[in-house]
Formats: structure tokens, sequence, C-alpha cells
């Protein structure tokens, strides 16, 4: 008898349990996969959702560092950072996109369609509008837009506005050195960016979070020049370019013991901290490179004479004579003149003999010697070389119209460190406008060797430096600079009139000059090396003693007075109140003369000016009283001023100033109209916080 299988489970079809198996299975599984997808999630994946967290909770901070601080000799600012208020947006926390564009169109002034069109992009940041006025940044603050940030940032300030504005050039809104300076120097001024790590809360505010580096500031940037000195070479030189309705100007200052840049002037000139173009204002001194003329006879008289070939008193027919394919003539013709007399009366013929005396060879070695051909190496960007053919291959011709300044091109700074090194016992320093660039921490990060070289020997400089003296010398016979006057101190330097070639008719121009003075001050012992370039005079006049010599006469007197240089002739008595030395006729009671002399008339609409304090010699009578007691100043009124004018006013008067904020002059101390020692005056502006 066969037995049956009982069933497992008594009562239930087969079919019920074999679903029963299948469900369980299909729990299994999932409950399986579940726990695979928990694994995967916490051990696979994990670093890849924690980035995505990150990024959605948390994002990177750049924190920009505060730029350097450029700044004069004497620590003045030139350039200086300040907080500066600048919008921007997360458009993706903007609800209606419209509806913001056009209340931010309003609050700010921009054109809603193109905010709409900027606030519509799928992104977190965009910038709205940057370094906005504190008016608007406070307007859009209060509107309280989803999405719409006022932040802080760094922006440059150039307080001195057009004062040295080629040579301190300046930064993009990004704080990148664009010109000048700021180009130059940026790996310095830059500082290091901080950086970290900032958590978003429920409402989106930041929090950072650990481990936030700081930015680390640039280093401060301590330049050769001076703002009084620079100020006084900007205002002399851009009054006569506008005089004589020229192209351009150019005026450079050199310290003769040292070869530091105390001013280098380029008219036209422009405001840092103006957005607009700037046309064709650059740093002329070192990038533009022209023909000078006869200001060249200079070196190569100096070379003939270091080479035992003349001496002061070598004389010369100077009658017209024929080189090669051309004949050399003089503009105001001599038969006969001393080496001497061929730099006091600006010989052609006398100059191109003694370049032929001396052979092509030693003549471009001795320019080469000089400076000529040659980066000065400045601390400058753009520095132009000249153009100088190598001396084996210059005609005859070349050689003797090179002697006179034509055939080969200079720039205004290569002419004054070699006139620098003639006023300086024959020694050569090459230029420099870097005094020193200190970190934060007051550590002197860089600061020049002061390199030099014996160019020619003091017995030369010598000779040089009485040459030039006698240009000055007045008379039937005088010098070609006998009408430049230099209130107070005898001066000496060579005037320069150069034809300017026309590479169109490749020809040159009959009405096209360079106008040209470099000197000397004062003569007997040098403290400034002074060139000056007039570009294209048409004003009626062109010649350099005419045009430039007159910027070379006030920068060379009102430097040395600033500097306190005593005076080497007949000494100006102090100027009334009202006497403005840039509008007022130079005063000629500082030359030798008659014994009683008169002080001008103060003009009418002339801002009240300070005396100077200058010694008066006992036998000049003065004819006007004139106060305060020697020794003490009257501190003029500056209320009401800006800083330009401020600044300008505080140059005439003498007086260093602190500057503190922008705008309008609402304070000072010490009081206006206070009899005192000259002192430091503090300015305080309308706006009395960190200038914008």
């Amino acid at each position: 008898m066969k037995s049956k299988i009982k069933p497992m489970t008594p009562g239930v079809p087969h079919s019920a349990r074999i679903r029963a198996y299948l469900a369980g299975a299909v729990v299994t599984a999932g409950l399986c996969g579940v726990a695979w997808s928990a694994y995967a999630l916490q051990v696979h994946e994990a670093d890849h959702y924690r980035q995505l967290a990150e990024r959605q909770h948390a994002l990177n901070v750049d924190i920009p560092a505060p730029r350097g601080d450029v700044i004069d000799a004497v620590g003045r600012p030139l350039a200086v950072s300040a907080d500066a208020d600048s919008i921007w947006a997360n458009p993706r926390e903007i609800k209606d996109v419209t509806d913001t564009a056009e209340k931010l169109a309003k609050l700010t002034g921009g054109d809603a369609g193109a905010l709409e069109l900027k606030l519509g992009v799928d992104r977190k940041f965009v910038w709205v509008q940057r370094q906005v006025s504190r008016e608007t940044a406070a307007s859009v603050r209060a509107a309280k837009l989803p999405g719409i940030v006022v932040a802080k940032e760094p922006r440059r300030w150039y307080p001195g506005k057009t004062i040295g504005g080629p040579v301190i050039g300046r930064a993009d809104i990004d704080n990148r050195g664009l010109e000048g300076i700021e180009l130059s120097m940026n790996d310095a001024l830059v500082g290091s960016r901080g950086e970290g790590q900032a958590v978003r809360d429920a409402r989106g505010r930041k929090m950072f979070a650990d481990g936030l580096s700081q930015p680390e500031p640039g280093a401060t940037v301590q330049l050769s020049l001076d703002r009084s000195i620079q100020a006084i070479a900007d205002k002399a030189l851009a009054d006569t370019v506008i005089a004589n309705k020229a192209k351009s100007g150019t005026v450079v200052v050199l310290e003769v013991s040292t070869g530091r840049v105390l001013a280098m002037s380029s008219y036209p000139t422009y405001d840092p901290n103006s957005t607009e173009s700037h046309g064709g204002a650059r740093n002329r001194p070192v990038t533009d490179a022209f023909e000078s003329g006869s200001v060249m006879k200079v070196f190569t008289v100096a070379a003939a004479m270091e080479e035992g070939m003349i001496k002061a008193d070598t004389g010369f027919d100077t009658a017209s004579f024929v080189v090669g394919p051309k004949r050399i003539i003089d503009v105001h013709p001599y038969k006969y003149l001393t080496v001497n007399d061929i730099i006091k009366h600006s010989s052609n013929v006398g100059a191109a003999k003694i370049a032929l005396r001396l052979g092509r060879e030693k003549l471009y070695a001795y320019l080469l010697r000089f400076g000529f051909g040659a980066k000065t190496g400045i601390e400058l960007p753009g520095e132009q070389v000249g153009m100088m053919r190598n001396g084996s291959r210059w005609r005859e011709i070349e050689l003797a119209t090179i002697a006179y300044g034509y055939g080969l091109t200079v720039t205004p700074l290569q002419i004054a460190a070699g006139l620098a090194a003639l006023g300086n016992r024959g020694v050569y320093h090459p230029p420099r406008i870097i005094d020193k660039v200190i970190d934060p921490d007051g550590t002197v990060l860089y600061q020049p060797l002061g390199e030099s070289r014996q160019m020619v020997t003091p017995k030369t400089a010598e000779a040089m430096r009485k040459i030039l003296g006698t240009v000055f010398e007045g008379g039937k016979e005088g010098g070609t600079a006998k009408d430049i006057i230099v209130p107070g101190f005898k001066c000496g330097g060579k005037t320069g009139t150069a034809h300017k070639y026309d590479h169109e008719t490749k020809k040159y121009a009959p009405d096209r000059y360079l106008s040209s003075f470099a000197g000397l001050a004062p003569i007997d012992n040098p403290r400034l090396a002074i060139v000056v370039m007039v570009d294209e005079p048409s004003g009626g006049v062109y010649y350099g003693g005419k045009v430039a010599g007159p910027v070379f006469g006030t920068v060379a007197s009102e430097t040395l007075r600033y500097l306190g240089v005593p005076g080497t002739t007949m000494v100006c008595p102090p100027p009334p109140p009202g006497y403005n030395p840039y509008l007022d006729p130079a005063v000629k009671t500082c030359l030798p003369g008659p014994k009683s002399v008169a002080v001008p008339k103060p003009l009418a609409a002339a801002t009240p000016a300070v005396p100077v304090p200058a010694p008066v010699i006992e036998d000049v009578e003065v004819a006007a009283p004139i106060a305060p007691e020697p020794g003490s100043i009257v501190i003029p009124d500056f209320t009401g001023l800006g800083v330009a004018r401020a600044l300008d006013l505080a140059r005439e008067a003498h007086l260093p100033v602190d500057l503190k904020g922008s705008g309008r002059v609402v304070s000072q101390d010490p009081a206006p109209g206070s009899v005192v020692a000259p002192v430091r005056i503090t300015l305080t502006f309308s706006d009395g916080a960190a200038p914008r």
C-alpha cells in the first residue's frame, strides 16, 4: 500500500505557497538592495555627495589683499587704497528678475534692460555695479532686494590727482597695475590674497569656518619723487605748453649727487582717479626719444676735452663749411670762436669741427659712456633706448651733425643723467625713481645699490661747468640763455632748438621745432640737473632759450628755495601777500643790479599766499614793507579748497601738509592767520572718513 506525503501547511493551496515564497524573495532582494545602496552611499559615493553638499551649503571665500601704498620721498601719499561700496547679485535668489532690475535701475541710475539681462543668468554671482557712491550704496541696502548684496572692496585713490599722474600710473578696478609705477612695481604692491571657507545657514548668511587665512597687504613703495617739486614742475610745464600752443612737453629734475628723480613731468597729463580716456598722455621723459639739437654739443665738447684735444680757450674758424653733400652753417654766424664761445653762442660749425677732430670712434665711445644708445634702467615701464647707429658706420656728415644733435635720438632722461654726471665731478649715477620697498612690518625688501661710474675726470667736469655758466651771461655778447631768470641763483646750461624730421616728406620740416633746455643749478655746486623739452611750439616763438628756458628758471628757483639751498646771487626779499610765482612776472630783484629794487604789486584776484622767509641783504632797499618777522610765516586760509588747490597753496607756502578725508577743506591746524615758525599743517576735508 502506497503512503501519501502530507502537505507542510495543511489546508493551504500549493499556488498560495508559491506566491508567498516569491513575495519573500522579492522583499529580501529589496532589503538587500536598500542595504547595498546605503553601503554605496556611505562608502563608495561618500566623497561625491560630500562635495555636492559642500557646494550647496558652503562656498570658498577669496579675500582680496589691500594694495600697498605708493608714497613720495618724505612719506606723503601718492597712491593709496580705501574701501569702496560695490553691488553684486546672486541671480538664483532673485524671484522677480524684471521687478528687481527696474528697482535697481532707479537706485543706481543704470539701464533696466541691461540689468534684467545680467540678473537673468543661471549663476550665483554677477557684478551689478562697482565702486558706487555711498549714497547709492545706502539706498540699495535700504531697499533690501532679495539676491542683491552691497559689499566693500578696495579701491585705488590718488590724492594728488594730476600731480605726477603719468609717473604713478594707475590700477584697474580689480587693483591690477596698468601703467607707471603701478605697473612696474605691481608684484610688490599686490600682496597675498586671503582664502577660506564659509558655510551658509538656513537664511543664506555666511558663517566662517575654521582655517580662514587672512590677506597680507602689499608692500609700500617709496619713490624718490618729492610731491612738492613734482607740483612745481607740472605747473611750470603746463603753463608753458599752453602759452606756446605746443603739442606736448617734458621736465626731468634729477638730484645731481645720487641720480634720484625728484620730479618727472609730462604734458598732456591725466588724473589716475578718472576712468575717462587719457588721450595722448604718457610718461614722455622715458617713452619719447627725439633729435635733441644743440644740447648734444655739451657732450661733444666734453668728450674732446677729456681726450685732451681742446681746452676752453682753443679757437676755431667758424665760417660755414662743406662736409660731404651738405654745407654746415650757423643761424648767427661768427668768424672765429673759442670752445667756450661755441657753447655760449651755440655754434653748429664749431661743434662739427670739434667732432671731426675727435673722430667717429671716439665720439661714439664717449656718447655710449654718457649713457646714450642704452636704457638707463630706471624702474619704469616703456623706457626707450633711442637710436644711435654704431660709430663705425657713420659717414663724415653724420659725425658732423651728431655733434650738434641730429642723426641720433635720445630721451630727456638720458640727457638729464649725462648732464648730472658733469655736475657731479664726472661721476655718473644711473637715474632711479625707487627709494625703497617696505613690507607691512617695516622690513626693507629692496633698496637701490647706488651704482656709479667715472664718466670723465673731475677736471673736465669742472671745466664744462664753467663753460655752461657763461651761457647765462648777459650783455651784447651774452649767451643764448641770457634772458632766462633764475631768481637768487647762478646757473649753467645749454639751449637747444631742433627742426623736426617729417617722415612723410622725408625732410626736416621748416616750421616744426623741438625747443629744449638742459641745465645745472646752482652751477658752482650743482644740486639739480633739469631738462626741459617743449614739442612743436606754435605761438610764434620757438627758440629753446625763449620757450623751454623759462620753465628751467621757474623750476630751478622754486625747487632750490624749497630745498633750502642758500642763494648764490642777490637774494630775493620775501614776496608780498598775494604774490603768485606762476602768475606774476619773475622778481628781478634777485638779480645783480641796482641797489634800489621794487617788489611786484599783488594781483587782486590771486589767492593770498605766504611770504617765503629768506635772508635780506643789508644794502638792498625794499620799496614796500615786508612782514612777518624773519623765520616766521602767516598760515594761509585753506577753507573751502579742494585737494589739488590745497596742495598747490601749501606748496606755494612751503608748508608740509597732512590730508584727512576728501572733498573740500572744513578745518585746519594751525588756524588761518597764525604767525608761526614753519610747521606741518593738517587739513581736514568735508568727508573726514577714509578717502574714496
